[in-house]
């Protein structure tokens, strides 16, 4: 498909998505002519079996991260996401190089899975550069963004994350950030968006895990509460405690010695809601309010000790913290299956937003513990109001914060806007 060969008058988001075909099937060509260099250097131990009941999220997690590494335009990746998966559900049914050989209903190698969505997923792509898909093309945008000559191509962007390794010798940190949620899972609230932020330990599998499931588990929750018309905190807390629990059992009956801590933020057109486990945190940021959101699950908060303690295990104080069993430095997580006294029942918290509130804040340990609130909530308002500071550069410089103040940990930031950002005004 040339380029050349597109119409003046067509509108501007369908001669971009005609371009993004053309540069897919550009590199699909050159891949073919020049070996491929690229391995997969991770180890088995760096996988997990993916049940039949698991699949769905962890395709549809890899499709969306693929369709948005590769560059898809923003208004055409909705719907190819939910076309390219009923598809390769269907082809999923005959690759068995996929499948771990075991007893009873079928079982995925994650990494294998992973590998089949790119090559199937770039097959699907390079069947809508046939002459015969051409007309068809507009079926894949989103609703009312055709027909208009003039139609701007920029979206303002609504969220930015960043993440380093930094001094530790793995990357166990993870993040989610799905501004169409509620498009992408089929919620009432189509406005609906949802961020996370998970700092794993003894491995990265847990957060991981939960990157791909967690979203998929929330929004079934939602969708499966009797009146679906109930937004009270008590229907987003009960929705938020199932999807945390059932994914702490899928994982746990994996029998892999990693955990995660958790902090997710559901964002509808009024409220916020928080729900976490751990020691990652959320800071709710306007004009006339600055809150913390998250009280840490320390074993060391009189509460969780005697949680602990009563449920059989012990905090002991070890390498300069006080640690479950003399272990583990948060009293709750996902995942850490050999360690019976840390739950990942979360705690909750709702916030009816209003025009005062302006952004949040999300992000793990390693940047908390060294930089003040006060510097992070200074450092995003004096960014959004510099139009030369780019939105994706803010949580980078949060980073580089910690990184001066001596973190030796991973390092993950998330910042969302509750407003466009030329209604966030300096303080």
């Amino acid at each position: 498909m040339s380029t050349d060969a597109i119409p003046a008058s067509e509108c501007a988001h369908l001669v971009e998505f005609k371009r993004f075909l053309a540069t897919t099937a550009e590199k699909a060509a050159v891949s073919e002519e020049v070996p491929s260099r690229s391995c997969v250097t991770r180890t088995s131990s760096d996988t997990y079996k993916v049940s039949s009941e698991e699949r769905h999220a962890e395709l549809v997690a890899a499709i969306w991260q693929q369709l948005g590494s590769r560059g898809c335009p923003e208004h055409f990746r909705l719907k190819l996401l939910h076309r390219s998966t009923q598809q390769l559900e269907q082809d999923l049914c005959f690759a068995k190089e996929c499948e771990v050989t075991v007893e009873g209903p079928p079982q995925y190698d994650l990494l294998k899975l992973q590998k089949f969505v790119a090559s199937e997923l770039e097959k699907f792509l390079l069947k809508l550069t046939d002459n015969s898909e051409m007309e068809r093309l507009k079926d894949y945008a989103d609703e009312k963004v055709l027909g208009n000559n003039e139609c701007h191509l920029v979206k303002e962007p609504l969220h930015a994350s960043a993440a380093v390794k930094n001094k530790p010798r793995k990357m166990e940190d993870r993040c989610v950030c799905l501004d169409r949620f509620g498009e992408m899972y089929g919620l009432s609230d189509k406005s609906t968006r949802f961020f996370g932020v998970f700092d794993g330990h003894s491995g990265s599998l847990s957060a991981s895990y939960v990157t791909s499931q967690l979203p998929q588990i929330l929004a079934d929750q939602l969708k499966a509460q009797s009146d679906p018309l109930d937004s009270s905190p008590d229907f987003y807390r009960n929705a938020f405690e199932s999807a945390f629990l059932l994914a702490d059992e899928r994982f746990t009956q994996k029998k892999i010695t990693s955990g995660t801590t958790s902090v997710c933020a559901l964002i509808t057109k009024d409220q916020l809601y928080i729900a976490w486990v751990g020691d990652s945190m959320a800071l709710l940021v306007g004009k006339r309010t600055q809150l913390q959101l998250v009280k840490p699950h320390k074993p060391e908060n009189p509460d969780e000790r005697k949680r602990i303690e009563t449920a059989g295990g012990t905090v002991l104080h070890a390498q300069g913290q006080w640690r479950v069993n003399g272990i583990l430095n948060v009293a709750r997580s996902i995942g850490d299956y050999s360690l019976e006294a840390v739950i990942a029942e979360p705690d909750f918290v709702d916030v009816q937003l209003s025009e005062a509130h302006d952004f949040l804040v999300l992000g793990t340990d390693g940047l908390w513990d060294h930089v003040p609130e006060s510097f992070i909530i200074e450092t995003v308002y004096e960014s959004l109001a510099d139009p030369t500071t780019k939105l994706e550069d803010i949580p980078k410089l949060l980073i580089e914060a910690a990184k001066e103040r001596d973190s030796q940990d991973n390092i993950t930031a998330v910042v969302v806007l509750l407003k466009p950002r030329h209604q966030i005004k300096n303080l």
